[in-house]
């Protein structure tokens, strides 16, 4: 299988340097711009997105951030690669939820192994989850409400798999900082505003998440 892979750099000898260590084993797509690599996620999707880290545009973590928030991202794993070892800028990588931080110094056999490692690791733990005309299907990230699709936006989709995986449960505040903003500071508007785009997309679904004020948030079957 050949996989797609997805890197964005400024520097077009960087680039050139990555497709040919990747060679053969992966179709790569590039780009020095990063409004050019966003504009094609609603079209092609990727099985991973590697990301220079200092960039004139703005650096690799804002665009990260930008990519989860995309309604095309397909939730495909996301490295970060540059030539700034620093602690603080992998410990940052790291927290936000990027599944390596490779520094550019690395062999060349090793990058392959890295991201091909991980990209199988990805691979394998995704499932599919069903509840009352629901399915979310964790191999595309796609989901459908009585077979019709559903867009959700990457972070929308951990929200709600993330409610359905503990109901009749509550689902802690804390809970939702840990597994979506990996354990970063939430603030409760933030959390409010993807329940209430949630519900507005799943507003034909028999259950609502709702906000329980010192509790965190739960699935709620609507009245009728």
């Amino acid at each position: 299988m050949q996989y797609e892979i997805a890197c964005v750099d400024d520097s077009h000898l960087n680039l050139e340097c990555v497709v040919t260590i990747l060679g053969s084993d992966f179709n790569s797509h590039t780009f020095q711009k990063q409004e050019d690599f966003l504009k094609v996620l609603n079209q092609k999707k990727f099985h991973c997105i590697l990301l220079d880290l200092h960039m004139p545009e703005g650096d690799g973590f804002s665009l990260y951030e930008k990519i989860l928030a995309h309604p095309g991202f397909n939730g495909c794993p996301i490295f970060f690669i540059s030539t700034d070892d620093s602690q603080e800028a992998r410990i940052r990588s790291l927290t936000l939820g990027a599944v390596d931080f490779i520094n550019r110094g690395v062999p060349p056999m090793e990058l392959v192994a890295r991201i091909k490692g991980k990209m199988k690791f990805f691979q394998g733990h995704r499932n599919v989850i069903e509840f009352d005309g629901l399915k979310i299907n964790l191999t595309l990230l796609k989901t459908f409400l009585n077979e019709k699709e559903v867009p959700l936006t990457f972070i929308e989709l951990k929200l709600l798999t993330l409610v359905l995986r503990h109901y009749p449960d509550s689902t802690s505040k804390e809970l939702l900082a840990e597994n979506i903003w990996k354990g970063a500071v939430v603030q409760d508007a933030t959390i409010h505003t993807h329940v209430f785009n949630l519900n507005n997309k799943l507003e034909n679904w028999s259950y609502e998440i709702q906000v329980a004020k010192g509790i965190g948030i739960q699935l709620i079957r609507k009245s009728k």
